[in-house]
């Protein structure tokens, strides 16, 4: 308590945003400290604040806890199918060597045999539509490519889940053998050189079949004769 003769200014505090009024003697301000005004201030609540805050957590209020399963797929039924990376490291193993068979060993008679039936591209065609089977099962998927507009905001959402990626991945592989086999079968035919071709088409994908289209053509002028293309069946009986 201050004495009765001393004067009292009234000063504002505010706690929590409420404020309260306090006095203070003229002595306790007229000394001010240097460091006070870097020192943080405390803030202390009044009472009336303290009741209305044991008031409201008093009323119990309740909580709910929502359980939000995440959307992915497979689905634990379908948890022992092969993952896309999975699929994904075995056609390039398996497609690689195909590769470098028609570049580097083109005689061997491997290569022509396998390269001439058509288990490879019912392979890759299996692959593909396992992929993509499986691919719109996915909501999340299906969910990027609802908008029913080529445009590339929505192709770009689709192809972000892995299970997309692969789809594209295997249409590349299938449909760059099928170029490069063509490439192949047709140099075979007519005896064209075809390495570089097949090398184009295996990482540039029609810029091979048109490097093979040149080729075919100079080495036919080179030897004053017209190469036929051997999809070309309109000499057979």
């Amino acid at each position: 308590p201050t004495r009765p003769h001393s004067p009292v200014a009234p000063r504002m505090s505010v706690a929590l945003g409420v404020p309260s009024l306090a006095f203070a003697s003229p002595r306790s301000r007229a000394a001010p400290n240097p460091s006070a005004a870097y020192a943080p201030r405390v803030l202390s609540a009044s009472a009336s604040t303290k009741r209305s805050l044991s008031r409201i957590r008093g009323r119990g209020h309740e909580t709910k806890t929502l359980n939000v399963v995440p959307i992915g797929f497979p689905p634990p039924d379908l948890s022992w199918i092969p993952t896309p990376a999975q699929v994904f490291a075995v056609e390039n193993a398996a497609i690689f060597p195909l590769w470098g068979a028609m570049m580097f060993a083109p005689k061997n008679r491997v290569t022509k045999a396998v390269m001439r039936g058509n288990a490879v591209p019912f392979l890759t065609c299996g692959v593909y539509l396992y992929l993509t089977w499986f691919s719109f099962h996915d909501p999340r998927i299906l969910e990027a490519f609802s908008t029913g507009k080529p445009d590339l905001a929505a192709l770009a959402k689709g192809f972000s889940y892995q299970w997309c990626m692969a789809v594209g991945w295997a249409h590349f592989i299938a449909m760059d053998l099928f170029v490069g086999r063509w490439v192949y079968l047709d140099s075979q035919k007519n005896d064209v050189f075809a390495a570089h071709s097949l090398l184009l088409t295996l990482f540039f994908g029609p810029t091979g079949a048109v490097s093979h289209v040149i080729t075919r053509g100079v080495t036919g002028m080179v030897r004053g004769e017209k190469l036929i293309d051997v999809m070309d069946t309109s000499g057979e009986k």
